[in-house]
């Protein structure tokens, strides 16, 4: 049996985190019968009921080193880890995982990884020393590939894939159906706007893009359309979703309970349109053909709506953000529905592809560790 660790944001119920996951065992299961996964988490006996795979709790010191040196292979699994935007202790944690796997003379594989910003000095030597030690890097963006250059990686070789996401399985339409009914939404009377947002303190006009959010949903509201707010990470965009609406005239909905990830595709699938903060909402609703508008907090919405070819509706980094405008390129989005459907198409299944080489080369390592262990034990 080979041993796989991912180390990655999971047990904390965000969505796009737990996608990444769930498309992650799946492709490993589909490519291996013989590999046992092992997963770092905040909640280790919700991730192992949900993936029914083993977990550790990732706070867990002792747990931690146990898990490392029982493994094969260690995968810094999808999402953006290496950073120290939100914190250097998160950095330090991810470099930590990566430095002790190979002292204890493992494989490790950044899986999918998203890079940056790193910008601590002190920060940027430590990911160039430790990273520079690994033996596969695949990443999710081109702008993480030019981040890790940027630092001074440079071996081993670099492929930039696509999010894992783009893998996973939905749930079916009726069941999705069923779920938005018991939210409260029934028979399809007029064209259903998905709408993904999130807290972020880092606006250019501080508190006042709530406020133009809020007026944004009104006027995609006037013209005829049903607004649904669709929560990735539970409960805080509940929470902003309901301070959202709290500013508005007319009256959305909010789906209010937690849902995983294959549920929350499913929902996605059944909007006509996506406004979207959110990263895996995004992505969602390109699995799902849902053309969509995305509103730039971060560098890898931007890169996502670019090579999806779809809408940017407005940057909260630079700008103040318009809500005639958003409306507006909604509606016009709605009104070419099959054009934007059948470019987002071929943008969506080229994102696929890259995605499936996260695994091509993941298989390879795999192979090399069943073939090592196999002279072993000769």
């Amino acid at each position: 049996m080979i041993n796989l660790l991912i180390a990655g944001y999971h047990g904390f119920g965000n969505c796009g985190d737990e996608a990444i996951l769930k498309a992650m065992t799946k492709n490993i299961r589909n490519m291996a019968k013989d590999v046992s996964i092992t997963a770092l988490s905040y909640r280790p006996e919700f991730t192992k009921t949900e993936y029914n795979i083993d977990s550790v709790d990732r706070f867990n010191f002792i747990g931690v080193l146990s898990a490392i040196r029982k493994s094969d292979i260690i995968l810094s699994g999808g999402g953006t880890l290496l950073q120290d935007g939100t914190s250097t202790r998160s950095l330090l944690y991810y470099l930590a995982i990566i430095k002790f796997g190979k002292l204890f003379g493992k494989k490790v594989m950044l899986y999918a990884n998203g890079i940056g910003p790193v910008n601590g000095s002190f920060n940027r030597k430590l990911v160039k020393r430790i990273v520079n030690t690994v033996d596969v890097i695949t990443l999710r963006e081109k702008l993480s590939e030019a981040d890790l250059r940027n630092i001074g990686v440079n071996k081993p070789d670099i492929t930039v894939t696509a999010d894992p996401a783009f893998g996973l399985d939905s749930v079916s339409d009726e069941e999705a159906l069923k779920l938005l009914k018991k939210e409260g939404l029934t028979l399809k009377k007029k064209p259903w706007v998905g709408v993904s947002v999130r807290a972020w303190n880092k606006a250019y006009d501080g508190e006042d893009y709530v406020l133009k959010l809020a007026k944004a949903c009104d006027e995609i509201i006037k013209t005829g359309k049903e607004l649904v707010f669709i929560p990735m990470e539970f409960p805080k965009d509940v929470e902003f979703s309901k301070k959202v609406a709290s500013l508005m005239k007319q009256k959305p909905h909010i789906l209010k309970n937690r849902y995983n990830p294959s549920q929350i595709l499913g929902i996605i699938g059944q909007m006509d349109v996506m406004l979207s903060m959110r990263l895996h909402a995004l992505i969602f609703a390109a699995v799902k053909n849902v053309p969509m508008l995305g509103i730039i907090y971060d560098p890898k919405v931007e890169y996502y709506i670019k090579e999806l070819d779809m809408i940017e509706a407005g940057d909260v980094r630079s700008e103040r953000l318009d809500p005639k405008k958003i409306a507006s390129l909604t509606c016009k989005v709605w009104e070419n529905i099959d054009l934007y459907k059948q470019r987002l198409k071929l943008r969506a299944d080229i994102m696929a592809g890259k995605a499936r080489e996260n695994d091509i080369l993941l298989e390879k390592q795999i192979a090399c560790i069943r073939a090592y262990k196999k002279g072993k034990s000769k």
